[in-house]
């Protein structure tokens, strides 16, 4: 720590999308990234490098001395990982996840300076989102750790909110149903045109309004389509495309009953 009590030194195990991402964010910001830990040394070496830190693959090659260590490994690593960190080596730093999905407790019940700092975007290796505007979800043990962290998110995003465990798994299961299963939906979509000789592109336009205008009101009351008109003549014959695909015509279905029971009711759940 500063002599401020601030945080001016972060480690990071895990070298994969999420780290990727957010090391050289906080690098840029200005933090001193000491090192990145990966089973994987060339991913560790590739990202060390770009961020002047010391590349390791096990916990012994962690500089003791960083103030926050930043756990952006896969959820069931987290309480592994964290555990070894505490029995072998008796990390003091502050110790937090980026997981959406595990609780606190995952590292809390072996470091008592302990937190989540959790992006709500898709990383890839491929895009490049723009974290200034990405949502972090913070919590910390105690009040303090919380504010720690959230100084550190806002050095590289206006959008940082304090979120408890319970209210982070109902975001991540919520992003899952917007982000996870709307893509699927799109790679469905893409298969079907390129069976008709159609490139994809064709849809962007209607992908970007339908986001676009989600910001200017409630989801429920925007669904449009054959579901929500109950025009059954569309959707028979959409069904009977798909009757080489029982299982894409069986999703077909099902989405649509949820929407027409949507539009019912107002309410998605």
């Amino acid at each position: 720590m500063s002599a401020e009590g601030k945080i001016r030194t972060i480690s990071f195990a895990g070298a994969g999308n999420v780290a990727g991402h957010l090391a050289p964010a906080l690098f840029r910001a200005g933090f001193e990234i000491r090192t990145i830990l990966s089973r994987n040394p060339d991913k560790a070496l590739s990202l060390a490098s770009s961020v002047g830190a010391k590349p390791g693959v096990s916990p012994s090659d962690l500089d003791m001395d960083t103030d926050l260590l930043i756990l952006a490994l896969p959820d069931q690593v987290i309480p592994v990982f964290s555990s070894e960190l505490k029995k072998t080596f008796n990390f003091t730093g502050i110790v937090a996840h980026t997981s959406g999905s595990q609780s606190m407790g995952a590292i809390s019940m072996h470091h008592s300076r302990s937190g989540v700092f959790y992006p709500l975007q898709s990383f890839t290796r491929h895009t490049n989102p723009d974290i200034g505007i990405v949502p972090f979800c913070i919590e910390g043990s105690s009040p303090e750790i919380q504010a720690l962290l959230g100084e550190v998110a806002l050095k590289i995003s206006v959008d940082v909110r304090f979120i408890d465990s319970a209210q982070r798994a109902a975001i991540h299961l919520a992003a899952v149903f917007a982000s996870n299963f709307s893509n699927y939906m799109y790679a469905v979509a893409d298969c079907l045109l390129a069976r008709s000789n159609v490139k994809p592109d064709i849809l962007l336009p209607l992908i970007r309004e339908t986001a676009t205008r989600l910001k200017g009101g409630d989801a429920a009351d925007l669904q449009t389509g054959p579901a929500v008109r109950r025009d059954w003549s569309t959707i028979d014959m959409h069904l009977s495309m798909l009757r080489k695909n029982p299982e894409l015509k069986e999703l077909y279905k099902s989405v649509s009953e949820h929407i027409t029971k949507l539009k019912e009711s107002g309410k998605a759940c």
